[in-house]
């Protein structure tokens, strides 16, 4: 049973929590969708396709987002609870701070879980999924859309060209269609308009053509024979697309489940991919245990102070971390650094910072962790203002 301070804490560290991951998510989606908009657009496949590949993007998206978020809501937490002197009246009431702090790695734990399950499970269907699109597009098995003003090989010797589009593409408008044989027999067909319908074999597609001629230039006759019609029918081959590879068949690590990563990490020893990968799954996860120990400290500042230096100083540990473990799984692909070091080395080393800051922050005096550096900063940032004083008044 929760009490009262527990769901305090919770629902402060929550509402910044959400609001991050909303916020984290929208943003790399958004300029994600942008690329994607453009590499439909010029792959001539359908709009629709774009939300199923942000879709597939999202659980990674997570997995980034969710370190970031939990760091961002405790220590926005613990900052409101120092700024409103509410901490002061927690620490008098004989609660210590890693007491309060007892609801913050509750909900690390439970983010380690989602993390474990997203990165570790859904993440490698999705990455998957995300690259069949793409190999789909590229081929034209998702019906690419054949560009208007543009002669358009259609195979088995058809050539069609589309002068204009209207209707999201169910209507087509000025219409040049030939067709050639191993004979030599070119038909050359000329319609007003005309639309695709399909039919029941899916191995081919109808073109029905409105208003036109169809000249055919047989070598065997002396002249050709021009005919007009209302209504034509062009039978359209759908073209035999290649299908896209098995999940994992070329070694890809990112597309393994974490057990499965760990069944071929004991039984594949010259491919360290599977290795490497499987260590900074599981370091990344471990890592957002220590999150907590290390927001709560950077989230004490003085009332009178009120500096962000905390949120800078903590994002850049998170993020260099994160690059950092990046590098060090390469490195460890590679075989050039073993995963102890190239991986669990900079956890390791993140896990000490967070513990050592939280130790100053909840058993010294003051427990202002950053003190110094906002010493430094203020005598920095003072000198510049004087600097930049002096300058304007020479000018």
């Amino acid at each position: 049973m929760l009490q009262s301070i527990d769901r305090y804490i919770l629902k402060q560290i929550l509402i910044p929590l959400f609001m991050t991951l909303l916020i984290a998510a929208l943003l790399l989606l958004l300029e994600k969708m942008l690329r994607l908009f453009d590499f439909i657009v010029n792959q001539g496949g359908p709009v629709e396709v774009v939300w199923k590949m942000l879709a597939n993007l999202l659980p990674e998206y997570l997995a980034l987002a969710v370190p970031i978020g939990l760091f961002l809501g405790v220590l926005m937490a613990f900052r409101k609870l120092a700024l409103n002197s509410e901490l002061d009246a927690l620490l008098s009431c004989g609660l210590s701070l890693t007491r309060m702090v007892r609801m913050a790695i509750v909900l690390a734990f439970v983010l380690l879980i989602v993390n474990v399950f997203i990165s570790g499970f859904l993440q490698p269907y999705s990455h998957y999924a995300y690259k069949g699109l793409r190999f789909e597009i590229k081929s034209g098995a998702l019906g690419a859309s054949i560009k208007t003003g543009d002669f358009t090989n259609l195979g088995n010797g058809l050539i069609l060209r589309i002068e204009e589009s209207r209707k999201d593409g169910t209507e087509l408008h000025n219409i040049f269609a030939q067709s050639k044989n191993d004979n030599g027999r070119v038909v050359v067909i000329s319609a007003q308009k005309g639309r695709f319908f399909a039919t029941p074999s899916e191995q081919t597609i109808v073109l029905r053509l409105f208003d036109g001629t169809i000249v055919d230039l047989n070598p065997k006759d002396i002249k050709p024979r021009v005919l007009t019609f209302n209504v034509h029918d062009l039978p359209v081959d759908v073209p035999d697309f290649a299908s896209f590879r098995e999940r994992g068949s070329d070694a890809n690590a990112r597309e393994f489940t974490l057990p499965e990563l760990w069944d071929h990490m004991r039984s594949d020893h010259e491919n360290l991919s599977y290795a490497a990968a499987f260590h900074a799954r599981v370091a990344r996860a471990i890592s957002i245990l220590f999150i907590p120990l290390l927001a709560v400290p950077l989230g004490l500042v003085a009332k009178r102070s009120g500096k962000a230096l905390g949120i800078t100083v903590g994002l850049v540990l998170l993020i260099s971390l994160h690059k950092i473990l990046q590098f060090g799984e390469a490195f460890s692909a590679t075989g050039s650094l073993s995963p102890y070091l190239a991986i669990w080395g900079p956890t390791l080393l993140f896990i000490f910072i967070s513990l050592r800051l939280f130790y100053i922050g909840a058993y010294t005096v003051g427990g202002q962790p950053l003190r110094r550096i906002e010493i430094i900063y203020d005598v920095v940032s003072s000198a510049f203002r004087k600097l930049t004083q002096r300058l304007s008044a020479v000018n």
